[in-house]
Formats: C-alpha cells, structure tokens, sequence
C-alpha cells in the first residue's frame, strides 16, 4: 500500500544509481512526488520525459538534441540519387530548423531504441527521421543550385540524419540530472520526506524544489557554485585549467575520490571527445560520474558528501575547456 504520508526519497536515488533499473521507475515516483506536492514544474518535466515532448521546439531540452545532415532523394531524368544538402544551403528559419534532430519520444521508447542501436550493425552510423512531404518545396531550390543537370533535378524526398549516440547519451544525461536533483532535495528536506510537515510551508518549498530543477536539471543556474544543504560548499574558487590532468586530479583527490577511479577517469578522458559544440559530455564520462556519485551515496570510501553529480561534471568540462 502507497503512504501519502511519506514520499521515500532514497529508492528514487537506488534506482538511479543501478543503472540497469529503467528511468521509468523514478521518473514515476518523482511524478507522484510533484503531484503529492503540487509542485506543477515538477509534474511537467516529469511527464514530459514519461510521455514524450509534444509542445514547441524550444521547450524540447538540449541534451535530447543532436547536430543533423540533411539526406535528400533525388530523381534526375531516369536516374534516381540519395545526396546530402547543406543546411546552410537554406533560407531562414528552415535553416536552423534543420539543424539539429530532436528526439521527442518518452523515455521507455528512448530506452528501446538505445537496445536496438546496440544490437545493430556496428556499420550503421546514423538514424534518419522524415522531412515531411510538404516541405520538399523549399529544399528544391537549393537542390537545383547545388546538383546541376542537363535534365530536370527534383527532391522526392528528405530525411534528417542523426547520430545515434544520442540515444545513450539523453539516457546517461537524464539519470546524471535527475541523481543530482534528488541529492540535493535529500539534503534539504531529508531521504524520508514527511508530505503533511512541507505542506506547512508549501509555497516557499516547492521554490527550494523549482531552484534545484533549474541548477541540476535544466543547468540554468550558476554552474560554478554548488550549494548542498545547510553545510554549503562553495566551490566558485576551483578552476580547473584546459587540458590540465594535474589539476583534475589532485581536485578529485581532494573530495575523496579513490585512485582507481582517478587512473580510470584519465583513460577515458584522453580517448574519449566530448559533445562540445553542444555542451555534452561522452557516455563513457556520464556512467563514470555515475558510479563514483553512487560510491559516495552508498558510503564506499572516504568521498565527501558535498560532491554532487553536477560537480563532477563541471570538473571534467573545465579539463575539456567546455
């Protein structure tokens, strides 16, 4: 039977943590959360991830945005081609709507389709998602100017072209976010949250709830100052240099982080690129961040409890000069 009492904070962080459980579990509880507290914020972006993104373009997150390559099918005379099209190639706003691929879908089918991606053949590269019919008009145009013909060149069809690391990569960023969310709320107001005791000041604590959205979810907040609970630290004084391994390390050793997990992290960071253009780390970095945060959650080692998630990650963008 459900308390409505109480809302167990820590089984939504057990779920993050082991990265086999589905995000749909805590996204669900997290939802129930919201509604408990009437937290509307909450409720939508929670929602959002569990059904899909179906509003305008910009409500839909970065982290669910890869760069796309236009594919367009052409029939020249009797000859039939697929070539790429240069976005730039296009008049505005078609150009930048073009730009990028966005992935909408609910976060159960984002899951589905990483275990498909990983079962494929290594030599797929991309995904493709259709330009509707309707807009083949206005790539025409530039089709034309780009593959000159002595016969008449026609776009019959489009497609947007998308690597689909992306998929591992919203997965890795969803779970990073939302473990440092909860951390931060688990600090505040405890890993056993009494629903009728923050009621008596509910206005006031769902801004606390919509501050820590803003700061670990949305990233909108200052990225350079963590502040975690009522022992804040304020780490606006760490900076950590552009390619500086040295300093990476010695600022992991000094929040706790085992050897062996500095030695692993360096391997990774020296073969692995990042997303910089778009501010996304690698999926090798994520699930590192993931692991060593849930040492710390699981009190494995001697690592500081005001090491959050989003920390790390700004330690190791800093390295990557992002």
């Amino acid at each position: 039977m459900i308390n409505t009492n109480t809302f167990v904070l820590q089984e939504v962080i057990d779920d993050l943590v082991r990265v086999e459980v589905s995000l749909v579990s805590p996204l669900m509880k997290l939802n129930y959360f919201g509604r408990l507290i009437k937290n509307t914020e909450l409720i939508s972006f929670t929602s959002n991830e569990l059904d899909g993104y179906h509003g305008e373009e910009n409500e839909i997150p970065s982290y669910r945005k890869t760069i796309g390559r236009i594919e367009v099918n052409i029939q020249a005379g009797y000859h039939s081609h697929v070539l790429p099209l240069p976005a730039s190639m296009l008049e505005p706003p078609l150009n930048e709507a073009l730009q990028y691929v966005s992935l909408r879908e609910g976060i159960g089918t984002i899951e589905h389709m990483a275990d498909e991606y990983k079962k494929d053949d290594p030599g797929k590269k991309e995904f493709g998602r259709p330009i509707p019919m309707e807009m083949l008009p206005y790539l025409q145009p530039a089709v034309s100017r780009l593959y000159r013909s002595s016969v008449k060149v026609s776009a019959v069809g489009a497609r947007l072209m998308g690597n689909p690391n992306i998929l591992i990569e919203i997965l890795s960023s969803v779970r990073t976010r939302l473990l440092a969310f909860a951390m931060e709320v688990g600090e505040r107001f405890g890993y056993s949250i009494e629903i009728s005791s923050f009621r008596k000041n509910q206005e006031e604590n769902n801004k606390t709830i919509i501050h820590y959205m803003k700061t670990e979810i949305n990233n909108t907040g200052d990225g350079n100052v963590i502040n975690t609970g009522s022992k804040a630290h304020i780490d606006a004084s760490i900076k950590i240099n552009k390619g500086d391994l040295k300093s990476l390390n010695e600022t992991l050793k000094g929040y706790g982080v085992e050897d062996s997990d500095i030695t692993e992290l360096n391997h990774i960071v020296t073969t692995e690129m990042p997303d910089i253009e778009n501010g996304r780390l690698g999926e090798r970095t994520n699930g590192w961040i993931v692991r060593v945060f849930g040492k710390m959650l699981n009190g494995v080692g001697k690592i500081s409890t005001s090491l959050t998630a989003n920390l790390l990650a700004t330690f190791i963008k800093e390295y990557y000069g992002m």
